[in-house]
């Protein structure tokens, strides 16, 4: 833990921050963009707002071409300070968007997200390898293992895959993996059987646009003036966590967009903020968080 000494650029002051891993600059007045060069995607009607009126219609929409959800994140410690549930909030409305519970399963590290805090109101399932490399989000529904009626599989709605790192001496980089829209909608994806699914697909790179989109996070440069790691941040980030990230579309020429999907951050001690744009759902954005703040062997 050491003290670091970084400019605020959106409102020209020094601010005294605490690192518990790397520095992240804040160093942007703009406010999170939506993706762009995406002609190929059918675009929303353009609203004004995003709320949720209906959560479980709202956590599984895209959010509009022209908005910014922003929304806030709180943990929950349980014992021995280790984390035993994760909030999502609206932070316009202050409403509970998700409560996220971890299950501890053989071989595996599983994700319970529910509509609500105190009782179990599942939305879906995130489950991770053992080392907490790879993750998927699971709509509910049962394995193709579990059952042979195809009709009720489970669909697969997002694919993180982590960079695999045995001495840790680089950032804590991931790939997001989601299915592309048809119609404004994410297309289906049902796994049914081991060679079938978002993890499969993302091997074509033919595919890429047409029946998956793919992410990936900004790698952090180094400043000499600041003697830390830099992303652009805007104003809802502004201090350091090795979990802070900005997610932006991998293009089809393999470079990545300057448009950020996702933007992640601490704002203070108690809080953590989460800015989401097109195409992604809530529900996708918030699974993406949570495999970013659970504890990895070689990540």
């Amino acid at each position: 833990m050491s003290d670091i000494m970084i400019e605020n650029q959106d409102d020209i002051v020094k601010q005294n921050i605490i690192s518990d891993g790397h520095d992240f600059e804040n160093s942007s007045e703009q406010r999170l963009p939506t993706l762009t060069n995406q002609s190929s995607l059918p675009s929303p009607v353009l609203i004004r707002e995003f709320n949720p009126t209906n959560t479980d219609l709202f956590l599984n929409t895209p959010v509009p071409k022209g908005i910014t959800l922003e929304c806030d994140v709180k943990i929950i410690k349980g014992w021995f300070g280790l984390h035993s549930c994760y909030n999502f909030y609206h932070s316009k409305t202050k409403k509970l968007l998700l409560s996220v519970r971890k299950q501890q399963c053989f071989g595996s590290h599983r994700f319970q997200l529910s509509k609500q805090e105190t009782e179990l109101d599942l939305v879906g399932t995130l489950e991770s390898n053992f080392i907490g490399t790879e993750f998927i989000l699971y709509s509910n529904g049962p394995s193709y293992k579990n059952t042979n009626d195809l009709q009720t599989l489970r669909e697969e709605l997002v694919f993180i895959q982590y960079e695999y790192q045995i001495l840790k001496t680089r950032r804590n980089l991931f790939k997001v993996f989601i299915p592309s829209l048809i119609q404004g909608k994410p297309r289906k994806v049902v796994p049914q059987d081991e060679n079938t699914g978002l993890k499969l697909k993302r091997r074509f790179k033919n595919k890429r646009n047409d029946e998956y989109y793919e992410f990936q996070t900004q790698e952090p440069i180094w400043s000499s003036k600041h003697q830390s790691f830099i992303l652009p941040f805007n104003s809802r980030v502004n201090s350091a966590s090795i979990h802070n990230f900005l997610l932006n579309q991998l293009k089809e020429d393999n470079n990545i967009s300057q448009d950020v999907a996702i933007q992640f951050g601490r704002c203070d001690n108690k809080l953590l903020n989460i800015d989401i744009a097109y195409p992604f759902t809530p529900l996708q954005a918030f699974s993406i968080i949570i495999s970013q703040l659970d504890n990895k062997l070689l990540v």
